[in-house]
């Protein structure tokens, strides 16, 4: 990089970098469609990513993109959580908008700071704005984050719950761009449309599927998501529907914990990762998906296949659970409740068909309301302001 741009100096309007630590399955579309809208202005984007962190890998759903720079990253340890360096520094050019994860374990987002404060790059964030966990490292990376928060170029949070935080950092809201965090939603309900009846008789076969009263359950599998309390919860709700069967969609640190299970109760089911359209045809196979940890994207799972979501009201759940909608697309239990408690509620929507049809109404009508392509236009339109201001 050059030397230090003076203040009335426009950065390069035509290259735009994104540092991410590495790229998930459910990215691989949003940053296709990011490059695609971005070139309609003449904007360039390089994405540099790296390896999965410790517990990412687990999850086994990272993925590679051919025109994407795969730059590396390493993993340390310190006071029992992962910091991680990420690679690629040399590729930054004096000017640059540059855009990181708000994220305080990001070692490179500290460097990446000094250099927008000198003025040799436009540093944006990407992120929910704050931390759902509270331990004293964490405590003192949201100083850092709050810090950095109100200095940064730019800021696109995942959806309007993370812009109300910045906004009360005192950042101007001119800004911030609320992108609308999302998956690919039009090819899931596109998936779903291809499913035939006979298929699913297949899969519930295959699986050794007998009974009326099926849940899913989808996602990574980690501490955060209370499978030892959903476990619990199913066994409640089995005893009393002896039909209920439970298929768990997901693989991560706490796998094991499932298999274990499953492996020991013939209406437990554990198949794997499963990514994209694959997974379709298995949550078609549940009248709720049942998540009482946290929830994140898999709301838009629920909505998309009109399989209502059942969580509690925990202080960790991702910015998207602003989209369920308690009674209308999905059910929150109140916060504080017991395995058992859960397991009731969930029995009763399995028992009544009326209540379950009007969530699925609600899942239906809600997932008009998010798509990948309306993210990433949002996205681009950010970029683009960030640009000219």
């Amino acid at each position: 990089m050059s030397a230090k741009r003076t203040a009335d100096t426009r950065p390069d309007a035509g290259r735009v970098v994104i540092f991410y630590k590495s790229i998930p399955q459910y990215r691989r579309r949003f940053y296709e469609l990011l490059r695609e809208r971005l070139a309609m202005d003449g904007i360039g984007l390089e994405l540099i990513y790296g390896r999965p962190a410790i517990e990412d890998a687990a999850k086994a759903d990272s993925v590679d993109l051919s025109w994407a720079v795969k730059a590396g990253s390493r993993s340390v340890r310190f006071a029992g959580r992962e910091l991680i360096w990420q690679k690629g520094l040399t590729r930054l050019r004096y000017g640059d908008l540059v855009i990181v994860e708000q994220a305080s374990k990001l070692l490179l987002n500290y460097v990446l700071f000094a250099l927008h404060r000198c003025g040799f790059i436009r540093l944006a964030f990407w992120g929910h704005g704050k931390s759902t966990r509270s331990t004293p490292l964490t405590t003192v990376g949201e100083r850092a984050k709050a810090f950095m928060s109100r200095r940064m170029w730019w800021w696109f949070a995942y959806n309007e719950r993370g812009a109300r935080f910045v906004r009360s950092l005192g950042y101007p809201e001119h800004r911030i761009t609320s992108v609308g965090n999302s998956i690919d939603t039009r090819a899931l309900v596109t998936a779903a449309s291809n499913v035939n009846a006979s298929s699913l008789v297949e899969l519930r076969s295959r699986l050794g599927i007998r009974g009326d009263n099926v849940c899913v359950f989808v996602g990574g599998m980690y501490e955060d998501k209370r499978l030892p309390f959903l476990l619990s919860a199913c066994e409640f709700i089995h005893n009393r529907l002896p039909d209920f069967e439970m298929v768990f969609v997901g693989d991560g640190p706490e796998t094991e914990l499932v298999r274990a299970a499953a492996a020991q109760r013939e209406w437990l089911h554990h198949v794997g990762a499963k990514f994209d359209e694959e997974r379709v045809p298995y949550l078609m196979l549940g009248k709720l998906m049942l998540m009482p940890g946290a929830v994140g994207l898999a709301v838009l799972d629920a909505f998309c296949l009109e399989v209502p979501l059942v969580t509690i009201d925990v202080p960790y759940h991702g910015p998207e659970i602003e989209y369920l909608v308690d009674g209308t697309n999905g059910v929150i239990v109140e916060r504080g409740s017991d395995a058992r408690r859960y397991a009731a509620v969930v029995a009763e929507l399995l028992i009544d068909d009326d209540a379950r049809a009007r969530l699925q109404e609600g899942c239906r009508e809600s997932r008009e309301r998010y798509s990948i392509e309306c993210m990433a236009q949002r996205f681009a339109d950010g970029v683009v302001g960030a640009m000219r201001n």
